[in-house]
């Protein structure tokens, strides 16, 4: 295998540390999982430099990731005690470190540690200790710490975290779960004595929580938590929220959440959801309010804070037979919030102008027959950004008992957008997923797109992949 070079390599080795690690402290697991994904990625972006609207130019990327994830189960005998982790390598063939070096944010080649952590459960308790990922109606984060769970016999319970929120600057981290709306890193600008940069970007940001839980009660989960972060002593996100969920099996189900912004006292996250299952059909109805996570930090929290809320209401059939049936109605009302002084406010209220909601709608249907599968859907919306039609069509077929797979897909859309001339006209993709099945625990894939559309002209992708999964 080549090697990687430079900054990648020296990642590399402290990740085969890590994991020899890990791997050391596993061997009287009595259960003991690797799961591996080679991905190839030959695909185009398009430049914004030196390209002008009719004449687009699409910069070539070449890209190599593997993914590695090493689970232990029962490390001690009879005891729930183990340990997860996920590790990400890539590389940008594509892109020189010099180059990276000169934008916020990018790396030619580098390893992330997604997630490692050890776990114990018992008793009504769990605790984990390492890089983990938080799920909650607030948002998804990853931190490194100690989260604490304990839930009595009658289902009640409380929960405490804490640690260090992931960032882009930490040792082998990602930006993907950190707080929006701001750099990753003003080194580049520090070096350079660009005045206005940040050092407080790459500083530690403690983030810690605690929620009071409720656990199937007569059909009924509920929680009421809280979490801050801090950046230097400075709170950075205050949130404060509230879940509840109701179901029983088939008949009526409900859940409903809030996420409630304690800086600056107002409603930033909303759902609620009602719904009845039958044997043969279902319907829901949904109501959401929707924005953006920002840091404290970033101007768009204060300046740019506009939710969007939205309705839906589904009804979904599935009588007896190969096919499956679904309708889908979709209702939005984006929240323009523009300072009263100025004439662009004025604007915004006259006739005529650029309404504030959409109205759409999807259906689609499903099929399979023994290892002959497809769908059809079709999507339509109107108003606020313009308006969208969709049709996708989906097949695939599975030879010799699934080992090998075939799978297509026919996608085409009509877009006319309010507000980026480009996205309007006609556009039209396709993709071949092929798969064969080397072993039980190795799969060979190749999947092919072809996108053709007035914003990219013509734009080819081709993904490898190659995965291994085995147990011990």
């Amino acid at each position: 295998m080549a090697r990687f070079p430079g900054r990648t390599q020296r990642r590399l080795n402290e990740v085969g540390a890590l994991a020899a690690l890990l791997v050391s402290g596993t061997v009287s697991a009595s259960a003991f999982q690797l799961e591996a994904r080679t991905e190839a990625q030959i695909y185009q972006i398009r430049a914004w430099r030196d390209a002008s609207p009719g004449e687009p130019v699409l910069l070539p990327r070449r890209r190599i990731v593997q993914y590695l994830g090493i689970n232990g189960y029962e490390l001690v005998t009879g005891q729930d005690v183990g340990f997860e982790s996920s590790l990400r390598v890539f590389a940008d063939l594509g892109l020189p470190r010099g180059e990276a070096a000169k934008i916020d944010g990018m790396r030619a080649e580098d390893a992330d540690l997604l997630y490692a952590f050890v776990r114990y459960g018992g008793n009504g308790f769990e605790g984990r200790l390492g890089r983990q990922l938080y799920v909650d109606t607030s948002d998804i984060l990853a931190f490194d710490g100690l989260r604490v769970r304990y839930v009595s016999p009658l289902g009640l319970g409380a929960e405490v975290y804490g640690g260090l929120w992931v960032k882009g600057a930490g040792f082998l981290s990602s930006s993907v779960y950190q707080p929006d709306g701001t750099r990753e890193s003003d080194a580049r600008r520090l070096e350079q004595g660009v005045p206005g940069a940040d050092p407080t970007l790459t500083a530690l940001e403690p983030v810690y929580g605690a929620k009071l839980l409720l656990e199937d009660l007569k059909g009924v989960s509920a929680s009421l938590g809280y979490r801050r972060a801090l950046v230097e002593g400075k709170t950075d996100l205050e949130r404060a929220t509230l879940e509840a969920r109701y179901g029983r099996g088939l008949g009526l189900s409900a859940l409903a959440g809030v996420d409630f912004d304690v800086l600056k006292l107002r409603l930033a996250q909303a759902r609620a959801q009602v719904r009845w299952d039958g044997e043969q059909l279902a319907v829901s109805a949904e109501a959401m309010r929707l924005s953006p996570v920002f840091s404290a930090d970033s101007i768009w929290y204060w300046f740019a804070f506009a939710p969007r809320d939205e309705a839906r209401v589904r009804v979904d059939f599935f009588p007896r037979g190969p096919l499956r049936y679904y309708v889908q109605g979709v209702g939005s009302l984006y929240h323009t919030e523009l300072n009263s002084t100025l004439a662009l406010a004025e604007a915004a209220k006259e006739p005529g102008g650029p309404p504030s909601q959409t109205v759409g709608g999807s259906a689609g249907a499903s099929l399979r027959l023994g290892r002959f599968r497809s769908a059809l859907d079709l999507s339509f919306r109107q108003g606020f950004g313009g308006s969208q039609l969709w049709a996708d069509l989906t097949a695939g077929y599975g030879f010799g008992q699934g080992r090998f797979t075939l799978d297509g897909r026919l996608s085409a859309a009509h877009i006319d957008d309010g507000f980026n001339p480009l996205l309007a006209g006609n556009f039209f993709g396709a993709q071949v997923w092929a798969s064969q099945a080397l072993s039980r625990a190795a799969r060979l894939s190749l999947v092919l797109e072809q996108n053709v559309n007035p914003f990219t002209r013509w734009d080819s992708k081709v993904f490898f992949l190659f995965d291994l999964k085995a147990s011990l």
